[in-house]
């Protein structure tokens, strides 16, 4: 396990472990919600893309996406990835590591999984077409 250090938290993770397991964790439930996220969160900035290069995350690969519509034909999208590893530090469902429009905090949970392992929430709200959502 490595230590990282993002903003306010200091971690203990496996990046290898971590992206085999958000390759194989996601689970849509609405297959035009995902589409509609995926198509919205495309362009990363260079911010995001280090911090989730840091995590060894795929933005696209949340573990759970939930999605709401708010003003403006705008998304709010939901959700957590999962990480392989240990929170050593970092306050536990606090919105404290914002990047850009995304919102991110550390959620501690249990599960069945046989690796220590932790979420990382995110909210975010990006463009989204209406259309892939009502399909």
């Amino acid at each position: 396990m490595a230590e990282v250090c993002v903003a306010s938290w200091l971690l203990k993770i496996e990046k290898e472990k971590t992206q085999a397991l958000c390759a194989t964790q996601i689970s849509v439930h609405d297959e035009a919600i995902y589409e509609s996220f995926c198509e919205a969160n495309q362009i990363l900035d260079a911010d995001l893309l280090h911090f989730s290069n840091t995590l060894g995350l795929d933005l696209q690969q949340p573990t759970l996406l939930n999605a709401f519509p708010v003003e403006g034909g705008q998304m709010m999208y939901s959700g957590y990835y999962t990480v392989c590893g240990e929170i050593i530090e970092g306050e536990m469902d606090a919105w404290d590591v914002v990047i850009g429009e995304h919102c991110f905090s550390l959620i501690e949970e249990g599960s069945t999984l046989a690796e220590p392992h932790f979420h990382i929430g995110f909210e975010v709200v990006l463009p989204a077409s209406l259309e892939l959502i009502k399909k």
